[in-house]
């Protein structure tokens, strides 16, 4: 869901397995609803000259007019994107797009308007905080079409009503800066939250009392965790959309369906799911249904990936239980929606015959509403509209997420697992449950002679490895520390820790990682960072007493089913257990970024087994740091360092890679390698200690290890 000046994507036809015969009858409510995701980062994370504040769109479009933004190690002005009409010569830049200047103003309400016949219809929109500040500069001086009233739309969408009282047009929750929160530290992803909803009740509710802040949320690239849960509950949200081949993915006999080849794009074009995550009831095998478009696609059990579940997150220190509701949104049918018209038959075929009218099936079209055909004019006047009278003829609901979930509560304490993971859409991720689109692993180059045998097994190199994904977020993990430190001396009203978190937070896009290796993407989270530093320190000045611990990054493993099957990006899509082909060897690394202004003596990573078997967590022993009868004491191994030369491109060089600006500072690397396991469920976590005696420990991990061990 990154955005750019995207080039259509030519429509494939859609390839669907046929599982079952039959059509919706009227009984049959099936409900249907929309969600529209908006976003532009943030282009330029540097001050205005001659100001503190920072870069919006017009300031950096003004900026390279006038024949500035030229950084020294670089020739060309920044930002390197053509941002609007004359940027660079362009006549077909971002932001003057005349169906963007439509939708980011008035189209979403228009398009609303044409399903005012039906009571309860309307939809969710994701309007990211950085695309508010851009347009806000934008509309100041009335620019490209562009209002000071720019907001109007969408705010009378938020006053129009459902039957139940809820908008018509829910402006949900998001990540200020479209960043990546499974992968962001704890604090991180709270003050991108904390920041959204400051400017979400200064542009749409302009500041006005009551506030009605949404109670839902959409995660960008629908990249999800149960780890983002506790702080999405402290944050007032209640609900998150996700993407619904993450609940396949964790049902018991997903990889035994019957349905499609493996490792097809209509089945799993990345790594299959763990045995760890295979936590949920096996669904029959008649019920689930595939489907691809342009190569994006899943297999999804009806009705189970259509309805609303709550998911649950266990503190490994306390064991308190926090919940959120889970809203699943339809990969295969979402993408097709933002691609073509379409009528229902694929519902009525595949959804419909198993809906259950206790909790009915919530088909929700969830994509960018700002690219391809899904952000034009025919879509938002036409389609819409059509998909909507098609559906009422088959007697489905048109409904609104809040306004289903009044209609039709969750039950309370059933809780459902879900993998982690985001959308199948990116090219290169397919969903993979390691975000690898936004974080490759480290690898070796193609011009390594390792790298060009036959065994794609040794393609990935944690020890020595490089991708420029890798690199950033090292640089991410190290700034996430620093501000959190300067919060803790400072104190978070404080204004230097205020502008440190604001140069910092815009660095997080995840399009810059979407798109590390072009244009001028490599070095935005350094620039950021570097911005951010000089308020860092005057928050902490000259005195003070570190109390804040190491952060670690989310740890990571290699290979990501360890004596088992591997695919997709990361193995050049080359069989991995697969066809007669050799196994991943049980042996596996697991790795991570830590960084702490106090030097770092000692990395622990901890691990234990299950006594009992099973190859998922199925006790609460398994979640908590103290643990109980169903698994063993805790082994400690010490992690290996590694020190990131911030120059370093890869051995050889990557051409595409120019760091015309460094990180000032940057977290280190850290492996350990588990051996001897096979046939097991391991839990693991990290504990870091700084030479100040703060620990810190990251949140527990699960994997099934297989029996393969060459």
């Amino acid at each position: 869901m990154v955005k750019r000046n995207y080039f259509s994507i030519p429509f494939i036809l859609i390839g669907i397995t046929q599982l079952s015969i039959g059509w919706a009858s009227p009984s049959q409510n099936v409900h249907l609803g929309y969600h529209w995701h908006l976003h532009q980062p943030i282009y330029w994370p540097a001050p205005i000259p001659n100001s503190s504040e920072i870069q919006c769109a017009a300031d950096s479009f003004d900026l390279k007019a006038l024949g500035g933004g030229i950084y020294p190690g670089s020739t060309l002005p920044h930002p390197q994107n053509n941002l609007a009409w004359g940027d660079q010569g362009s006549y077909d830049a971002i932001f003057t797009q005349p169906d963007r200047v439509a939708i980011y103003q008035d189209r979403g309400q228009e398009s609303i308007a044409t399903l005012y016949s039906y009571p309860d219809a309307g939809a969710s929109i994701s309007y990211s905080g950085s695309l508010m500040d851009n347009i806000q500069s934008w509309g100041k001086n009335s620019r490209f079409g562009y209002r000071p009233h720019w907001y109007d739309g969408y705010r009378e969408s938020l006053r129009w009503k459902t039957s139940g009282g809820f908008p018509k047009g829910d402006l949900v929750g998001f990540t200020y800066h479209h960043s990546l929160a499974p992968l962001l530290s704890p604090k991180t992803f709270q003050k991108e939250l904390q920041f959204f909803k400051q400017k979400w009740l200064e542009i749409w509710n302009g500041n006005s009392a009551p506030a009605n802040f949404t109670k839902g949320f959409f995660p960008t690239e629908v990249a999800f965790s149960e780890t983002l849960i506790p702080i999405l509950a402290a944050e007032g949200y209640e609900w998150s959309i996700i993407a619904n081949g993450h609940l396949a993915r964790t049902c018991e006999n997903y990889l035994n369906t019957g349905i499609a080849p493996m490792h097809s794009t209509e089945t799993w074009n990345t790594n299959p799911p763990n045995a760890a995550d295979l936590q949920n009831p096996a669904v029959p095998a008649r019920q689930w249904w595939s489907g691809s478009l342009d190569g994006r696609g899943a297999k999804i059990p009806a009705p189970f990936a259509y309805q609303p579940h709550q998911a649950r997150h266990i503190d490994p220190e306390t064991g308190k239980e926090t919940s959120i509701t889970l809203i699943p949104m339809d990969e295969v049918l979402s993408y097709m929606n933002g691609y073509s018209s379409m009528d229902t038959s694929i519902i009525d075929q595949k959804i419909a015959p198993w809906n259950n009218q206790n909790q009915p099936s919530l088909v929700l079209f969830a994509h960018d509403g700002d690219n391809a055909w899904g952000g034009g004019y025919s879509y938002y006047h036409d389609s819409v509209q059509g998909l909507a009278n098609d559906a009422s003829k088959k007697n489905y609901k048109m409904t609104t997420i809040q306004q289903y979930l009044s209609d039709h509560p969750v039950k309370k304490n059933e809780f459902t697992h879900i993998e982690d993971g985001g959308w199948v859409n990116p090219e290169g991720d397919w969903g993979d449950p390691q975000f690898v689109k936004w974080l490759y692993p480290p690898a070796r180059s193609p011009n390594d002679p390792k790298y060009r045998t036959n065994d794609p097994r040794s393609w990935i190199d944690i020890e020595n490895g490089f991708s420029s994904s890798w690199r950033s977020w090292a640089i991410i993990n190290a700034g996430a520390n620093l501000c959190e430190m300067a919060e803790q001396v400072g104190g978070e009203h404080n204004p230097n820790v205020q502008k440190a978190w604001t140069y910092y937070l815009a660095g997080l896009d995840s399009g810059f990682l979407y798109y590390g290796d072009s244009l001028d993407d490599p070095v935005k989270q350094s620039l950021a960072l570097n911005e951010a530093l000089p308020y860092i320190q005057a928050a902490l000045g000259n005195s003070f007493v570190d109390l804040t611990p190491p952060t670690i990054f989310k740890p990571q493993r290699w290979p990501y089913n360890p004596g088992g099957i591997g695919w997709g990006v990361t193995t050049q899509y080359h069989d991995i257990g697969l066809n007669g082909k050799a196994a991943h060897s049980s042996d596996f690394y697991i790795w991570t970024f830590i960084y702490d202004y106090s030097s770092v003596p000692s990395v622990l990573l901890k691990t234990r087994t299950s006594t009992t078997g099973t190859q998922y967590p199925n006790h609460k022993d398994y979640f908590t740091y103290l643990g109980g009868p169903s698994v063993t004491s805790w082994k400690s191994t010490p992690m290996s360092p590694r020190t990131i030369d911030t120059k370093f491109t890869g051995n050889p060089p990557n051409p595409k890679l120019n760091y015309f600006i460094l990180p000032k500072v940057i977290s280190d690397h850290y492996w350990a390698k588990v051996t001897g396991y096979h046939d097991v469920l391991m839990d693991y976590y990290i504990e870091a200690k700084d030479s100040a005696g703060n620990i810190s420990k990251s949140e527990i991990a699960h994997v099934w290890i297989g029996p393969y061990n060459n």
